[in-house]
């Protein structure tokens, strides 16, 4: 069995996310304390209470839900290991760990986080410490929403990347939509300005396309307009350590393991403005042997993509039934 883990990305907050893992593990309590400490507000309280307004604002969002995945990873090795011990760092240093101090039959292959998921994998590859990630998480936020492009976001249903690329050449300006996520065989994620998104919607509808859902974002990654706060971003991560993956983690812009913690700071000011290549990134975990996919974070959202990319068994670690359910299954598998 070759297991990889994967981490969703923004629209998958809900109000409640975490706060089951919160009362029962304390590594989980150890993660959305840090978060409120690192940010100085209450960030689990918006989790585990709301409002849905305020969690669905980019600023919110994008922290939240790195914390959350990373305070159910934390649950689920402390479940695997039947200790209180940090996953994320050894207690009292800065020291990432993620998913090293799995047992090696439990340890996955490959990580990959599904847009804004990107950073919660290289948490759990230990490129950096959960503290550091959040801060960077959250500028990343407050820079989108400050300084980055206005615009909108559409999930489309029925349609492959290379169909929606053409109705959104036929439909709207160049440049002023783009695929920006590439889901699935039929599902792909459109960005844009809010009227060509508007235009592009209305278009794939005639077209054929099965639904066209709006998504709950405040401003279009994957959108090269959005490279504009690149700069900025860049001069933060300067003032961060990025070391070395433990396990290979599978980016998003190339579907392809970083080849050094050198480029990762370039990845992700690239991961602002370039499309997710997430069906071929599960494509190339499936293709080198990644046969159960393990999602760590709120709700099934990855796993509703990655059932329609390979053939795998599926495990969600979202709540403390689940992680034991999942722990379970793969002591099952490997006994």
């Amino acid at each position: 069995m070759t297991i990889a883990f994967v981490f969703p990305g923004q629209g998958s907050q809900v109000v409640g996310m975490g706060k089951a893992a919160y009362e029962a593990s304390e590594g989980a309590r150890r993660i959305f304390d840090e978060a409120d400490a690192v940010l100085g507000y209450p960030l689990s309280k918006i989790c585990f209470e709301g409002p849905a307004e305020r969690l669905d604002d980019t600023a919110i969002a994008q922290p939240a839900i790195l914390t959350t995945s990373i305070a159910l990873l934390e649950a689920f090795i402390e479940q695997v290991l039947a200790t209180g011990r940090s996953a994320a760092r050894v207690a009292g240093t800065d020291v990432p760990r993620g998913v090293a101090q799995l047992p090696e039959a439990l340890r996955p292959r490959f990580v990959a986080g599904h847009s804004l998921g990107e950073f919660s994998a290289l948490v759990a590859a230990g490129v950096l410490p959960f503290a550091d990630a959040l801060r960077l998480v959250a500028e990343r936020g407050r820079l989108a929403a400050s300084n980055g492009v206005r615009g909108a976001m559409a999930a489309v249903i029925g349609m492959s990347a290379d169909e929606v690329d053409s109705v959104i050449t036929s439909a709207v300006p160049e440049g002023s939509a783009v695929v920006a996520n590439d889901n699935g065989p039929a599902q792909v994620t459109i960005a844009g300005d809010q009227e060509s998104v508007a235009r592009v919607s209305d278009a794939l509808a005639q077209r054929g396309a099965k639904k066209v859902v709006p998504l709950r974002i405040s401003g279009p990654f994957h959108f090269p307009p959005m490279g504009r706060i690149g700069s900025d971003l860049r001069a933060f991560m300067a003032n961060l350590s990025f070391l070395e993956p433990v396990v290979p983690v599978v980016a998003n812009v190339s579907a392809r393991p970083y080849e050094a913690a050198a480029a990762i700071p370039d990845m992700l000011v690239r991961h602002l403005s370039q499309r997710v290549e997430w069906l071929k990134s599960v494509r190339f975990m499936a293709e080198r042997g990644a046969s159960t996919f393990v999602e760590i974070g709120a709700g099934q959202v990855v796993n509703g993509l990655i059932k329609r990319i390979a053939d795998a068994e599926l495990l969600n670690v979202s709540d403390p039934s689940s992680i034991r359910a999942a722990v379970d299954r793969l002591r099952a598998r490997l006994a």
